[in-house]
This record gives C-alpha cells, sequence and structure tokens, in this order.
C-alpha cells in the first residue's frame, strides 16, 4: 500500500470516527421544548364539616340541704354543621347520693335516678346500656326537642347523718353523625351500632 492510500484510508476513518463521535454526542445533548399554556381558575376550599355539641342546662340548686325538687333542666345542643345523634350519660360524684336522688321530666311523677328508664323518660328519649340516646336527629343550631330530665329531688331524710349537701350529677353527652356514608340519613340505632 502506497503512502498516498495510507492518508487516504486515514483520512477516512478519522472522518468516520470524527462524524459517529459528532453523532453520538449530538444525539446526548438532544434538546426539545414544548410551551404549555395554563390558566389559572380559583377552587374555593370545601366546607369544613364536624359534629360538635353541648349540654345546655337551666340549674338552680338548693342553697343547702332540702327535701324540695329543685331545677336541673337538660337539653343537647347541636353546634356542629352536620345533623347528629346525641346520647347522654348521667354519674354521681358519689353512690350514696344517687340512692337519695329522684328525677323527673315534668316535675309531677319522679322515680329513683337508679330506675329513671323505660315509661319515666320523656318522648323522644330511651335508655339502653347506660346511655339515654334521643331517638330522633339534632339538626345543626337546634336542640333535643325534650329534656332528659327536668328536676331532681334529694331526699336527705333518709341519708347518713354525716352526708353532706354538696355533690354533682355528671352530664356527659356524645354525639355521631347522623348521615351515613352515602350521605343518606340513617336512624339512631345504626348510627350509633346498638
Amino acid at each position: 500500500m502506497t503512502k498516498r492510500k495510507r492518508t487516504i484510508l486515514c483520512i477516512t476513518a478519522a472522518t468516520a470516527l470524527f462524524l459517529i463521535i459528532d453523532q453520538t454526542i449530538a444525539y446526548f445533548r438532544s434538546e426539545d421544548y414544548i410551551t404549555n399554556r395554563l390558566s389559572a381558575k380559583v377552587i374555593p376550599p370545601k366546607p369544613e364539616t364536624y359534629v360538635r355539641i353541648e349540654v345546655c342546662e337551666d340549674f338552680a340548686p338548693p342553697s343547702s340541704k332540702s327535701n324540695e325538687p329543685f331545677r336541673k333542666d337538660i337539653k343537647i345542643g347541636n353546634t356542629g354543621t352536620e345533623d347528629c345523634y346525641v346520647r347522654v350519660r348521667l354519674e354521681f360524684s358519689d353512690s350514696e347520693y344517687r340512692d337519695i336522688t329522684d328525677f323527673s321530666h315534668d316535675g309531677t311523677v319522679y322515680t329513683d335516678a337508679v330506675s329513671y328508664s323505660g315509661n319515666f323518660l320523656p318522648e323522644g328519649w330511651i335508655y339502653n346500656d347506660g346511655f339515654y340516646y334521643y331517638t330522633s336527629s339534632v339538626a345543626s343550631g337546634a336542640m333535643t326537642g325534650t329534656s332528659l330530665l327536668s328536676w331532681v329531688n334529694v331526699d336527705f331524710s333518709s341519708a347518713p347523718v354525716d352526708l353532706s349537701d354538696e355533690f354533682d350529677i355528671y352530664v356527659y353527652a356524645e354525639a355521631v353523625q347522623a348521615s351515613g356514608e352515602d350521605g343518606e340519613e340513617v336512624g339512631y340505632q345504626e348510627a350509633w351500632g346498638i
């Protein structure tokens, strides 16, 4: 092979190698641009929904030991944004007071606090497993239609002599949303799982 043919062959090989390297670099450095046109739309946040209740009580206790009935009117108010069902538990600070206390929802018929259930309850309330259930849903911003109880009478004459006149009746209330997963209203039993 002559020197001239070798030179042409080397130049051809160098040119081919240069083109291969150039194309490879171009392949790895390739760029492309797309222009995206966006438009903004303000989507207001979904209003927060929640269940919240409060115990609404008209309470006028006697100033000292008295066998006279006193006012303790208990209703439950719905301060949340959703309709709900409510249930209430009544507890005494001392069981000795429970044993000498009577409840009434109308001020005329009294029954002992331990047996306050069944026919003694006001319309719309039932007793089940330690709780008083209000059987109608309570709309947002409304209260239970009837009071769970309205009057309390403590018979201190049947109490031990050393029993003071200071005790508490705790009103513990819970609520559950009145609508199911699909938004349809459910009954109180289904809502509470009883």
